[in-house]
């Protein structure tokens, strides 16, 4: 039902009664949309939303363009013209491989990569990605017998079915989330990770980021291991945030970079002075839709461009969502 309802918001927010209401409101707004991977479908995307096809993210960015003028996430961060949209990437998959790369490209959409440090190169592989893959390679009974035994080593609550593992590992520690997901990984005889990660080859390379780069994409940060920040204490996110920022802004040579919080989940308040004080952080954005402008640049939100775009985008627009503050 409440997809539907969401469905039915979206196509009224475009549709001839109310369209000049939604973009009046979109024009009051900081325009800023995401995804995550663009191409195939593989394992490890599976139970994490799977991937979008280049052809659809050609669609999108062709309805996008109807009603915005595409810009780099600078651009629209420092407020110039109206209705400017900035097309940014979650998790640094590869962009080349999938076809992201071709598609913006060819709508001359300067896009930003948010990476995630420590999978980098595949070096690693991100958690959830991991248990994706369990439950896309393996039977759901072994993967739940498999999980059950980590549970009760780990004094975490059993699982019924498949179904439930993802939600359940969200309860996770977040000091213990890679550790755990790395148990379930070998229980369930999965190949060696580095095995894994040379036949799919999920992340951004040197050599990838550098063509993303010199076609005037940027590149910002996701976290080291993408966490839900919203469970860090300080230390987690001097180790999450803030110090690969500082790393990645040395590496890129540049004072700043923008960040991307995964899940969307914020910091816990007692923690978000620590983002402030940083130099190294243009910004901290979330995923509950496209925010007033006014908002504080640590507090700005995004829209999805995977599901039902109209309503991330449009349909949140018209009905005042996020809330002005």
């Amino acid at each position: 039902m409440a997809d539907l309802l969401r469905r039915h918001v979206g196509i009224l927010s475009l549709s001839p009664p109310l369209v000049r209401r939604t973009l009046r409101e979109i024009a009051g707004r900081t325009a800023i949309v995401y995804g995550h991977q663009v191409g195939a479908p593989a394992p490890h995307l599976d139970a994490v939303g799977g991937a979008l096809p280049a052809e659809q993210l050609d669609a999108r960015l062709t309805d996008l363009g109807r009603h915005f003028a595409f810009a780099p996430l600078d651009e629209v961060l420092a407020g110039t013209g109206e209705r400017r949209l900035a097309v940014t990437f979650d998790d640094g998959f590869d962009p080349v491989a999938g076809g992201a790369l071709d598609v913006l490209n060819a709508h001359g959409v300067k896009a930003t990569m948010f990476v995630l440090t420590d999978m980098r190169g595949n070096r690693g592989l991100m958690w959830r990605n991991k248990l994706s893959a369990v439950l896309a390679l393996r039977p759901a009974d072994t993967s739940v017998r498999a999980y059950n035994a980590l549970a009760d080593r780990a004094g975490l609550p059993r699982i019924g079915d498949a179904g439930e593992l993802m939600g359940a590992a969200m309860g996770w520690d977040m000091g213990r989330k890679d550790e755990l997901a790395d148990e379930l990984w070998a229980a369930c005889d999965l190949p060696p990770l580095g095995e894994y990660l040379d036949e799919h080859r999920p992340y951004m390379t040197a050599e990838t980021a550098a063509r993303w780069q010199a076609d005037g994409h940027a590149i910002g940060l996701h976290t080291r291991t993408h966490p839900d920040c919203s469970r860090l204490d300080a230390d987690g996110v001097r180790r999450e945030i803030l110090e690969p920022a500082r790393d990645l802004c040395a590496e890129l040579g540049c004072a700043s970079v923008a960040f991307s919080y995964p899940f969307g989940r914020r910091c816990a308040p007692a923690h978000e002075h620590l983002l402030a004080e940083s130099d190294h952080l243009d910004c901290a954005l979330g995923i509950a839709g496209l925010s007033p402008h006014g908002t504080d640049r640590l507090r700005l939100e995004r829209a999805s461009i995977e599901g039902d775009m109209r309503f991330s985008v449009y349909g949140k627009a018209l009905l005042g969502i996020p809330r002005r503050t």
